[in-house]
């Protein structure tokens, strides 16, 4: 039976442990980072040799303080591309951040969103352009903003990395 929409998943789990003495006792902080790239298998239709298709990377973000509950999830980040720039969206309490990140250097924020009223769009303000964001079928982050020196409504697509 064929796969509908087959997918490569690809999992990384780097913990790091950090030991403090503070004379009478040794604590000890881990952070686990897990990291999750997915992408669609598509295969050329005239010889079935596999198509480079776009790849969406997720990092996850635990903290565990040596309290005995175990690791706590601190924050998970999504990495997506636009007009050649890389961008990392951190979520929020209220939405998530759009960070610019050139070259994987540190990142600069650009933008946040809120979730609307309607559970299928965001509020986007940032520095370049706010407008109204949805995520279509593809997982890619459009945003439809009115661009002033064009008098035209734009569209920007954050495509999934």
């Amino acid at each position: 039976m064929a796969q509908e929409n087959p997918k490569e998943v690809k999992q990384e789990t780097e913990v790091t442990t950090v030991k403090t003495n503070h004379g009478d006792k040794i604590s000890a902080k881990s952070v686990k980072v897990v990291t999750k790239e997915t992408s669609d298998i598509k295969l050329d239709k005239s010889n079935q040799d596999r198509v480079k298709s776009s790849t969406k990377v997720e990092k996850e973000v635990y903290v565990d303080n040596d309290d005995n509950t175990g690791y706590q999830f601190l924050t998970k980040e999504t990495y997506y591309i636009s007009d050649g720039g890389n961008y990392v969206f951190s979520p929020n309490d209220q939405g998530f951040g759009i960070k610019y990140n050139p070259d994987n250097a540190a990142s600069v924020e650009s933008a946040n969103s809120w979730a609307s009223s309607n559970d299928e769009y965001y509020i986007v303000e940032g520095e370049t352009h706010s407008g109204i964001g949805h995520f279509n079928t593809n997982g890619d982050f459009v945003v439809e903003y009115y661009n002033k020196d064009t008098q035209q409504v734009d569209v920007k697509v954050y495509q999934k990395n």
